[in-house]
């Protein structure tokens, strides 16, 4: 069979990709509207092994059969525009992948349509930005098709590596792929609002730049570091023109909608991801900023080093299990069967998210079968318990010098209340009874019921 991939699409992830391919000696042969591009990345390759062609057809025809042609375009339109076109020129048991950043339904819509044709389809999330496309990303597979172990030895080969091997998925389910993606994305946005809140408590026990990036550079001693945190200490005391370039940043956080997606789609499934809401939701708020006429100012703070520490530990171990649980409630819901331990496998390297935190979760689920959930694992709760009083601590402290930490306090607030012995719910079902006779659950019963409240 071919060791040969077809790529639409060169932009910045899909060039970095076919150079991937090509650095392991796998033939690649591209299409893009454009001569100069295709060229420029033929130029760039050392292995000699790509080539390319502007016309979908003749793209098509160069590649011998089965053919793997793997989709590097933006999500939405500009995939399903490509599709119908490719899909009207394979041939049947020949394999479509779409790589770019789709939503899952998305994904699920366009596998059934290649289904239809008797094409194969892979959902395939791709994570790791430019540098993880060059050397090595984490990639998320979700199919209803077998995988030929020519194109799945091709896949690995570009993959990042971990302990535990290639850092590649395979799920069951054209979608899930870029559903365990989308989740990924939700992570890293709570992960990089943790940070951004840890740096204003930071700057506001009067830290400077230079203290605040050794601080995060510190983490990685103590084996509490992720890239998040290594590329924030970079940030923090990068210098231009003799001035930090994080001083003359606006302090706006734009989103391209993954965050969007997993908070969407978690509320579809009525399942809370609280510290995922308000890392999106504090993006959206940073649009929003000095709307009124007089402006608080944060007071001095004197924030003790190693309890920020721990802080950043639970916020970002409790933001983890929320997505690890949706991951576990949504392959129960749709019978997927996804296995977390691959998950966690998965994202330990490559991606943006892969951290020393992913490392240690995964190696305690060797302990565990399969199918044990997250939350029945006592030590990561033990985990959480022995830094209670410390994310404590700095929320009080944060809350008396008026210093802002949303996605901290609502990772507090999800463990507290997930693990509270009362739940003040009961007076909500009563308070819907009592104005519109929405009916309660009594304890211990599965029936609902009106109750005379007059």
């Amino acid at each position: 069979m071919s060791e040969t991939i077809g790529i639409v699409g060169i932009g910045v992830m899909g060039k970095n990709i076919a150079l991937n391919f090509s650095d392991n000696d796998i033939n690649v042969v591209v299409f893009n509207k454009s001569k100069n591009k295709i060229s420029d990345l033929i130029h760039e390759g050392s292995k000699k092994n790509i080539s390319g062609f502007t016309n979908l057809d003749e793209f098509v025809k160069n590649i011998e059969s089965p053919r793997n042609i793997l989709l590097m375009v933006p999500s939405g339109e500009a995939t399903n525009s490509v599709a119908e076109e490719l899909l009207d020129l394979l041939d049947h048991d020949d394999i479509l992948i779409d790589g770019g950043n789709s939503f899952y339904k998305d994904s699920l819509e366009l596998g059934n349509k290649c289904k239809k044709k008797k094409i194969r389809f892979v959902g395939m999330g791709v994570s790791g930005g430019e540098t993880g496309a060059r050397n090595g990303p984490a990639l998320m597979l979700g199919t209803d098709d077998s995988i030929p172990e020519n194109l799945l030895s091709m896949i690995k080969s570009i993959s990042a590596k971990s302990n535990y091997g290639d850092c590649v998925g395979i799920y069951k389910g054209y979608g899930t792929g870029h559903f365990i993606k989308m989740l990924h994305n939700g992570i890293e946005y709570a992960e990089m609002q943790i940070l951004a809140e840890s740096y204003s408590v930071l700057k506001s026990s009067n830290l400077s730049n230079v203290e605040i990036s050794n601080f995060f550079k510190s983490l990685k001693e103590k084996n509490q570091s992720s890239y998040l945190i290594e590329i924030s200490s970079e940030i923090i005391k990068k210098k231009a023109n003799n001035e930090y370039l994080i001083d003359n940043i606006k302090p706006v956080a734009n989103n391209k909608g993954t965050g969007k997606l997993t908070v969407e789609t978690s509320l579809e499934y009525n399942f809370p991801l609280p510290s995922i809401y308000d890392a999106f939701n504090a993006r959206v708020e940073s649009h929003f900023q000095k709307i009124w006429p007089k402006v608080t100012h944060s007071k001095n703070l004197n924030i003790d080093l190693n309890k920020l520490e721990n802080t950043i530990y639970f916020a970002r171990l409790s933001t983890l299990i929320q997505g690890i649980l949706f991951i576990e409630h949504f392959s129960n819901k749709e019978s997927l069967e996804i296995q977390i331990s691959e998950v966690l496998q998965n994202w330990l390297s490559g991606c943006i998210i892969r951290s020393d935190l992913l490392k240690e979760i995964r190696e305690i689920y060797d302990e565990f079968s399969t199918n044990t959930s997250i939350v029945e694992i006592e030590e990561i709760q033990n985990q959480l318990e022995e830094k209670l009083d410390d994310i404590k601590t700095t929320i009080n402290e944060s809350v008396k010098s008026q210093v802002p930490l949303p996605v901290i306090f609502s990772s507090y607030n999800w463990y507290i209340n997930s693990s509270n012995n009362f739940n003040p719910s009961s007076l909500i079902q009563a308070q819907r009874d009592f104005f519109g006779a929405h009916m309660v659950q009594l304890l211990n019963e599965d029936e609902f019921i009106h109750l005379d409240w007059v």
